[in-house]
């Protein structure tokens, strides 16, 4: 089925186009907000060709169907007759009353940078490799860390997104609330440079810090001057809309980013880090097994997207997010039972299509189409990875100083921005094959193999 005919069946399903308040994609699935969900027909959604399944609320429906998938979708959704997305989406969102409204936010926040962060991210990966190819053959002075012109080329185009990081989470927090995105990246910009009052101290004792907060303050500024914007924008007569807003706007939320929200979210950012922490530093290798095994159910529920904070604001403290190494493994217990399911029920021509076509994503890291195609219509496989996971996760974490440099590059990948490649590899392995070894010998019941039965 084209991506035109997925589209339109998709709106149908949604109750029409008129039904449709706003419609963003992550990598798998399309994130849509609706304003009647008893116009939904939820059961017609799950039949279509092409949906993998149905996740999120009656208002709120996340509709799976996979990478690349759901750009394209996306994109002819945008551009069909009739659809009038709201101006003000982030205002639908965050008005829910459930938790996922928030994770939604994170979502279409984060989504538009996952790109840029795997990219960029892998351009240390392959620094890393050209580092290791000078240490064997010293004559390779092309990839000399310390004195080619070349590398540090290559630093430069690897390292300025993180530099900028905060400027892009506030734009894009700016853009998702429906404001003015060059306002976000103004709010942004204050919270990396504080100009003169970097090192100065302020109203309760308060060192004023380039750079402090992170995204976290940076994800509060971008938020907030956009509802300012709106706000002012709303009451300002016509005459004044382009000088009053944006004044007001950056002057309001200036002052509060500088005097409140960059000292708080540091607060926060810092609790963060030493929290987590001192739960993988007490606990040790079983809460890296704990984390790894829990992943696989955040993502089913589209909450994985609320630790995205969570990542970067590791990355800002530490260099490395344990974390994110640690979830990756999530995606090596999905390969390790598709694998077992393979051998087990390789009669099964279903499964194995099912199995066959998963699998490619799965090995870069990207789990949804194993998730919802795959491990979750059995029951059992799901479970079952999720154990591999959770022996993977126990191995990495007798490996302290191990973690991911940037988000979004996993599965086999994932070990080109690990601190600790070897480290990573090893738990991935092992992640996998306690998967398939589970896997194969619990199986799947006969009622749920029927799903992949003509």
């Amino acid at each position: 089925m084209s991506e035109k005919s997925l589209a339109e069946k998709i709106i149908e399903g949604l109750g029409g186009a008129e039904n449709v308040v706003s419609v963003e994609n992550c990598m798998t699935r399309l994130r849509t907000v609706i304003k009647d969900a008893s116009k939904a027909d939820t059961e017609s959604l799950k039949a279509i060709k092409g949906v993998l399944r149905i996740a999120g609320t009656d208002l709120e429906p996340q509709i799976v169907v996979g990478p690349g998938v759901a750009e394209a979708v996306c994109s002819e959704i945008k551009n069909m007759p009739g659809i009038r997305l709201s101006e003000n989406k982030g205002d639908a969102i965050m008005t829910k009353k459930s938790a996922t409204g928030v994770f939604a936010v994170f979502a279409q926040v984060f989504t538009p940078l996952i790109p840029v962060f795997a990219g960029a991210g892998l351009i240390f990966g392959i620094m890393n490799i050209f580092k290791a190819l000078w240490n064997i053959n010293p004559s390779l002075t092309l990839f000399n860390p310390n004195e080619s012109t070349f590398m540090f080329a290559m630093n430069v185009l690897a390292s300025t997104f993180f530099t900028y990081l905060n400027i892009a989470v506030a734009a894009s927090a700016a853009k998702v609330m429906g404001g003015n995105p060059y306002l976000g990246l103004v709010a942004g910009g204050i919270i990396i440079n504080l100009g003169g009052l970097a090192g100065q101290t302020g109203p309760f004792g308060i060192t004023f810090t380039n750079g402090r907060g992170g995204t976290l303050a940076a994800l509060a500024a971008g938020i907030m001057i956009a509802l300012v914007e709106k706000k002012v924008r709303s009451v300002c007569p016509d005459a004044l809309k382009i000088h009053i807003p944006p004044l007001v706007s950056i002057v309001t939320v200036g002052l509060l980013t500088i005097y409140i929200v960059q000292p708080v979210a540091g607060l926060i950012a810092d609790a963060i880090t030493n929290v987590f922490l001192w739960l993988l530093n007490t606990v040790g290798p079983f809460a890296y097994g704990i984390i790894a095994a829990f992943f696989l159910p955040l993502v089913m529920t589209g909450m994985h997207h609320g630790l995205s904070p969570v990542h970067t604001t590791f990355i800002e403290q530490l260099g490395y997010t344990p974390l994110y190494s640690c979830c990756s493994l999530a995606g090596g217990g999905q390969v390790g039972a598709a694998l077992a399911l393979l051998v087990r029920y390789k009669h099964e021509k279903g499964l194995k299509e099912a199995c066959i076509g998963g699998l490619p994503a799965g090995i870069l890291g990207i789990g949804e189409p194993l998730i919802f195609g795959v491990s979750l219509p059995l029951g059992l496989p799901f479970v079952t990875a999720c154990l591999g996971a959770f022996v993977g996760g126990c191995v990495l974490g007798l490996f302290p100083g191990q973690g991911a440099i940037t988000m979004n590059v996993s599965g086999i990948l994932g070990g080109l921005v690990n601190t600790r490649p070897g480290a990573y590899y090893l738990a991935y392995a092992v992640s996998v094959a306690a998967a398939f070894v589970i896997t194969f010998f619990v199986g799947a019941k006969e009622k749920a193999l029927d799903n992949f039965r003509d």
